[in-house]
């Protein structure tokens, strides 16, 4: 009697547990995949990334996080019922999961060479098609305070020659754009990665931790369907 009480807390713990943990992973699958969709649909209004990252990059982040969402929005009511198998399933899923986030922080890893060449292109092929009646790069320049690619003088270079956007403007109230001097100096592909240098720990720990959560789940979800198989076969015993 005593072994099937604490069977019933150990259940309680872990159903309850396993239950929150579930409302973040299907927070973390609902941000990701905003910023999946983000990068598909509204990305390439700042720049025209390369290929091997507008194209195939932001379908598997949607792809996998819409997986995420489902998975967890259905794992709701196998928590709640408590059926073994379905608790076994679930913990398979998000071990499936975790080994495609893992491929897809090792992808990110071998191609960030060609992430950092293709950012350069992206931004060199935006300014040379860039269109100030939609105003996007106007907005990218503003908001990250930067001008051009490598600086204010990537517009001048072109052909035709352009006039510097008021968008790089220090102070767009009183800015002359042909006094250099009144426009920003910083080109926005040094200030993005620059910006990325600086948090990369940050960013590292967050991916991690995000490849890492289906696991924990995985061992959440199989702890609890052990220990309603073992409660089973106490009452009978």
């Amino acid at each position: 009697m005593g072994n099937q009480f604490k069977n019933v807390a150990v259940i309680a713990c872990l159903k309850t547990l396993l239950f929150v943990f579930n409302i973040v992973f299907w927070l973390t699958g609902l941000l990701i995949l905003v910023v999946g969709l983000w990068a598909e649909f509204d990305l390439y209004k700042y720049m025209e990334l390369s290929p091997e990252f507008s194209g195939t990059a932001p379908l598997v982040i949607i792809g996998i996080a819409s997986l995420i969402v489902l998975i967890s929005s259905v794992a709701f009511s196998c928590i709640i019922k408590g059926q073994p198998v379905l608790l076994y399933i679930y913990g398979g899923f998000l071990v499936c999961i975790f080994m495609m986030d893992a491929g897809v922080g090792a992808s990110a890893v071998c191609y960030r060479d060609t992430f950092t060449r293709g950012l350069h292109d992206g931004l060199t092929k935006t300014i040379i098609s860039y269109n100030p009646e939609k105003a996007n790069f106007d907005f990218a320049q503003s908001t990250l305070q930067c001008c051009g690619v490598s600086n204010y003088t990537d517009w001048m270079r072109l052909s035709p020659q352009r006039v510097i956007p008021i968008s790089c403007c220090l102070d767009k109230t009183r800015c002359v754009t042909a006094n250099y001097s009144d426009v920003y100096q910083r080109g926005c592909f040094e200030v993005i990665t620059e910006y990325l240098t600086n948090n990369l720990n940050i960013l590292f720990g967050i991916a991690v931790g995000t490849a890492l959560l289906p696991l924990l789940g995985a061992m959440l979800s199989c702890s609890l369907a052990r220990y309603i198989e073992k409660s089973k076969y106490d009452v009978i015993n």
